[in-house]
């Protein structure tokens, strides 16, 4: 494939992912049709089957190359050297350079996680992370009844906590800096959700007097 050939497949595929983005936040994915695509992307229809098999084959195909992205950049990142960096107020390096790499994919990732996106994709990716997170900490955690809190009740409280945060900052618009993100997440990830919150020292001057108990 010579060089000519080769941007125009490049420049036809970034038009038809484009288009498909658009289209999904105007109406949902499973509305699109091939047509409203090709014609959004002012592509040939013959063209697109050149390189996909239906809608799905290209939502599929972009997911495919997110996914690898994250990889890349979460394979970078050590989990023991959060910690170091959460005590001194200070983002991580490889943190941040993820966060940037969602920055980069925003179109994508905005859209996806909206009311119109791919309801499948949540799960998706908390998977990815639970994935990712297994090598670095899961495999220090006990599997059996000797661990205070079992090991897929964490699974499932830390991704999930970090994709609402990851969430919410990209439904706004993203209005926070990476570096802030970051600090945020390395927090609630080492201190806790609620002590996260305040400054060292200061939990027990914010914190209610009296003990909290359930209703009866």
């Amino acid at each position: 494939m010579d060089k000519t050939t080769d941007r125009r497949k490049i420049r036809t595929k970034r038009l038809l992912r484009k288009a498909l983005l658009e289209l999904m936040d105007e109406k949902g994915l499973d509305k699109v049709t091939v047509r409203d695509l090709t014609e959004r992307a002012e592509v040939n229809r013959g063209t697109f089957y050149l390189h996909y098999k239906d809608i799905y084959d290209l939502m599929d195909q972009i997911k495919k190359e997110i996914f690898d992205g994250l990889a890349a950049e979460m394979s970078k990142i050590v989990v023991s050297d959060i910690a170091k960096y959460a005590d001194k107020q200070v983002p991580y390096p490889p943190a941040v350079h993820l966060l940037q790499y969602f920055r980069k994919q925003y179109d994508f990732f905005r859209v996806i996680l909206g009311p119109n996106g791919d309801i499948a994709f949540p799960y998706q990716i908390r998977m990815f992370m639970a994935k990712q997170m297994h090598n670095q900490v899961l495999v220090h955690i006990p599997n059996d009844d000797s661990a205070l809190v079992p090991r897929d009740y964490l699974v499932a409280f830390i991704t999930s906590a970090q994709l609402g945060l990851l969430t919410h900052w990209i439904q706004s618009g993203m209005s926070l800096p990476e570096e802030k993100v970051a600090i945020m997440i390395a927090r609630i990830m080492y201190k806790g959700p609620i002590m996260a919150a305040f400054p060292e020292g200061l939990w027990s001057e914010a914190a209610p007097s009296a003990p909290f108990s359930y209703p009866r």
